[in-house]
């Protein structure tokens, strides 16, 4: 009994469902860590504030033994948060590879990138603005060409993608740049904090845009992939045998 090779109609589909998979359990993972992330800023801001109108953090919690645990576990927990982060976006990645690689594989000029042009427009600074956009849209384009339907007149997702990664990026950055001496400001420790909420609210944003953009191509790209299988057809190793000269 002959076993058909693995075609690459059959690993483009096992790695896309992988990469969709991995991504969508740490991005799940990710955006938990960040809603809890967001609530303790927020609980910190509230301190803060209260600690700027009555001198005191009386009646706060924050002198309470739960408090002070959470201090304590912060730190492994943001290392925790930050290497989920990292997989999340090694994973997106990914899937973005083979995305790009699957609509050229069915339609050549279907995506303006080659594969690794694509995955390098998400790195590189400033080309990340719009090479990102053009490689979303390019692929949203390729999955409703395959289901025959029309692509969106503006790419609302895509663009969504990456104003929030912006804004993620530059709230971010605002918290990191600021002065350690600025937290012992109850004014000032208010208002970083309240922009690092933000930023946890907007990287959720992020996560929930990607999860939808990803849902919204899946059909059009089980369609290539079925099209690709039957192009290429099953072929077994007796039947290569036979059809050597």
């Amino acid at each position: 009994m002959s076993q058909s090779r693995i075609i690459p109609a059959k690993s483009l589909a096992g790695g896309l469902a992988w990469a969709r998979r991995a991504w969508t359990v740490t991005a799940c993972a990710s955006g938990a860590m960040l809603a809890l992330t967001a609530g303790f800023y927020l609980y910190l801001a509230f301190v803060s504030y209260v600690v700027e109108k009555t001198g005191s953090a009386f009646r706060t919690g924050a002198e309470s033994p739960l408090f002070q645990m959470v201090l304590a576990v912060s730190g492994p927990f943001d290392l925790c948060l930050a290497v989920l982060q990292l997989l999340t976006i090694l994973f997106f990645l990914r899937w973005i590879w083979l995305s790009v690689k699957l609509a050229r594989a069915i339609r050549r000029d279907s995506v303006r990138y080659t594969p690794w042009v694509a995955v390098l427009g998400f790195l590189v600074p400033i080309a990340n603005l719009w090479m990102t956009i053009y490689t979303l849209k390019d692929i949203e384009a390729f999955s409703a060409g395959q289901e025959e339907r029309p692509p969106p007149a503006f790419p609302w997702y895509p663009t969504g993608m990456v104003l929030s990664g912006v804004l993620v990026l530059g709230l971010w950055r605002i918290v990191s740049a600021a002065p350690l001496d600025g937290f012992s400001d109850p004014a000032a420790s208010q208002r970083l904090m309240q922009i690092a909420a933000f930023g946890a609210i907007a990287h959720l944003v992020l996560l929930m845009l990607t999860h939808a953009y990803m849902h919204l191509v899946l059909p059009g790209q089980e369609l290539a992939l079925r099209e690709l299988a039957e192009a290429e057809g099953p072929t077994s190793p007796s039947e290569e045998g036979t059809a050597a000269p």
